[in-house]
C-alpha cells in the first residue's frame, strides 16, 4: 500500500468506529449548489504521470477562549494549495470526543479544561482523523489582534448574543443586520452564552465567518447554505509550504484568497450513557466529517484502517450522494483520503481506477454496497492512492430507496464497545 507519510500515525480504530457507528444524517438543506466545496478544476484523470502528488493542504486549529477560560469557538483553517485562500470549518465546542472503551464521555471543550490546548487538540484529531501543523489558544483581545486591518464585517442573524460576564448577561449584539469591526468579531467568537444550548449559537458564528470570508479580495459567493469555492486540485506539482507557519499565518493567508466556510452538522445528544451529566454534547456526522476533511484537507488527513486508501471523484452537485458513498466505504474499514467533485456530467456506469492486481480484487467486492462496477486498470497512481472510484448514474440509482448505509455494518475484527455507540 501507499501512504503520505502524514498519514502514518492512525488512530485508535475501535474508538473510532464507536463513533462512526452513530452516525445522523446530513441535513437536507446541506446539498451543495454547482460550484461546490468538493469542486477541482484540474487533474480529472490519474494518467498523466507516473506518480501525482497531492499538493500541500495543512490544517491549523484555531479556539477563542472566554474570560473564564473556557473554550467559546472552534474552527479549523485549511489552507487552499499554493498557500493563499482555503476553508474555514466551524466545529461545535461540544461535539463528542471519541474515546476508548473505560473512558468517560466527554466534550471537545472539556479536553481543554482537562489537558490545555494539547488535550484539545489530540481530540479534534481524533474526531476529523487530520493532523494540525498549527495550533492556538486565544483570547478575546488576541483574537481582534489577529484580525485587526480587515474591513467591517457585515452579518446578519436570527437572534441576539449574549455573553456572561461577572456583573450578569451582557448583551453584545442584538438580533438583525450588522456591521461590525474586529473587536466586536472577536467579542462575540469569545461570547460564551451561558446556559444556552451551543446549538443556538452554532448558526451566529457560522455567519461571522462568511461574513469574515466576504472581507477577503477574492471571496466567492455564498450558494445555498455555503460559502463555496474550490477544493485541492490534484495535479503534477505539489507545492510545499514552509512548516513554520502560525495560526495566524493560516488564517491571514485564507483571507488573501478565496475563502469557503463551513460548519459540521451537530445533533444533541440526550442524558443517558453516552452523557450521563446531561451536558450541552453533539453528535457529528461522522460520513460529514470525512467527506468535508478529505475534500478540503488531502494531504492532512491520516489512514485509520489496515486497508487501502481510496479515492472518490464525483460529478453529482448533490453532496449527499458522496457522502452516502464515503459512509458505505467508511463502514467498510476502507480509508476515504481523497474526496474531489469533477467537472461535467455523471458517466452512466460507476468507474474503479487501481494499479495493482490486489487492489482490483478489493474494490471488486464493492459491487454489494455500490452497485455494478467497471474497472479499469491505470499505470499512473496519485501519491497515497490505491484505488479511486468515479461514481456514475448507476451509483444513484442503486442507492435510491435504500436507508443510510444501505444497512451493512462493519466486517472489521475491531471488537467495538456497545456502551460507546450512539442510538
Amino acid at each position: 500500500m501507499t501512504a503520505i507519510p502524514s498519514r502514518r500515525h492512525n488512530r485508535t480504530v475501535a474508538a473510532f468506529l464507536c463513533g462512526l457507528l452513530g452516525v445522523v444524517m446530513l441535513p437536507s438543506g446541506l446539498a451543495l449548489a454547482a460550484n461546490s466545496l468538493l469542486h477541482s478544476t484540474d487533474g480529472d484523470s490519474v494518467d498523466t504521470k507516473n506518480v501525482i502528488k497531492i499538493p500541500s493542504t495543512p490544517a491549523a486549529l484555531l479556539a477563542v477562549v472566554d474570560g473564564n477560560g473556557f473554550v467559546a469557538s472552534l474552527q479549523m483553517i485549511a489552507l487552499a494549495p499554493g498557500g493563499r485562500g482555503g476553508t474555514i470549518v466551524s466545529i461545535p465546542v461540544g461535539a463528542a470526543s471519541v474515546v476508548a472503551p473505560g473512558e468517560a464521555p466527554r466534550r471537545l471543550g472539556d479536553a481543554y479544561l482537562l489537558n490545555g490546548l494539547d488535550g484539545l487538540t489530540t481530540d479534534v484529531e481524533g474526531l476529523l482523523n487530520v493532523s494540525f501543523t498549527a495550533k492556538a489558544a486565544v483570547t478575546e483581545a488576541e483574537m481582534a489582534a489577529m484580525l485587526a486591518g480587515e474591513r467591517d464585517v457585515n452579518v446578519e442573524i436570527d437572534r441576539a448574543v449574549k455573553t456572561l460576564l461577572p456583573t450578569g448577561m451582557q448583551e453584545l449584539l442584538p438580533a438583525g443586520k450588522q456591521t461590525l469591526n474586529s473587536a466586536q468579531v472577536a467579542a462575540i467568537l469569545a461570547s460564551n452564552q451561558a446556559g444556552e444550548p451551543e446549538s443556538d449559537r452554532l448558526p451566529i458564528i457560522k455567519s461571522l465567518w462568511v461574513g469574515i470570508a466576504g472581507v477577503g479580495m477574492h471571496a466567492s459567493a455564498q450558494t445555498g447554505t455555503e460559502t463555496t469555492t474550490s477544493m485541492a486540485d490534484v495535479s503534477g506539482t505539489a507545492t510545499t509550504l514552509a512548516p513554520a507557519l502560525t495560526v495566524q499565518d493560516f488564517l491571514q493567508r485564507t483571507l488573501t484568497g478565496e475563502v469557503q466556510v463551513w460548519q459540521f452538522a451537530a445533533n444533541a445528544i440526550p442524558q443517558g450513557e453516552l452523557n450521563p451529566t446531561n451536558s450541552d454534547m453533539y453528535a457529528l456526522d461522522k460520513a460529514e466529517v470525512i467527506m468535508v476533511v478529505a475534500s478540503v484537507a488531502p494531504s492532512s488527513v491520516s489512514s485509520l484502517f489496515a486497508s487501502i486508501n481510496v479515492q472518490i471523484d464525483s460529478a453529482f452537485t448533490d453532496a449527499s450522494i458522496t457522502r452516502e458513498a464515503v459512509l458505505r466505504l467508511t463502514m467498510l474499514g476502507v480509508n476515504v483520503v481523497l474526496v474531489r467533485e469533477i467537472p461535467g456530467e455523471p458517466a452512466v456506469e460507476t468507474v474503479v481506477q487501481y494499479n495493482d492486481d490486489p487492489v482490483r480484487a478489493e474494490v471488486e467486492s464493492y459491487s454489494s454496497i455500490f452497485g455494478p462496477l467497471t474497472t479499469k486498470r491505470v499505470s499512473q497512481q496519485v501519491e497515497g492512492i490505491d484505488a479511486s472510484i468515479v461514481l456514475g448514474n448507476n451509483f444513484k440509482d442503486f442507492i435510491a430507496g435504500q436507508p443510510s448505509g444501505g444497512g451493512i455494518t462493519t466486517t472489521t475484527s475491531i471488537a467495538v464497545d456497545e456502551s460507546a455507540q450512539t442510538s
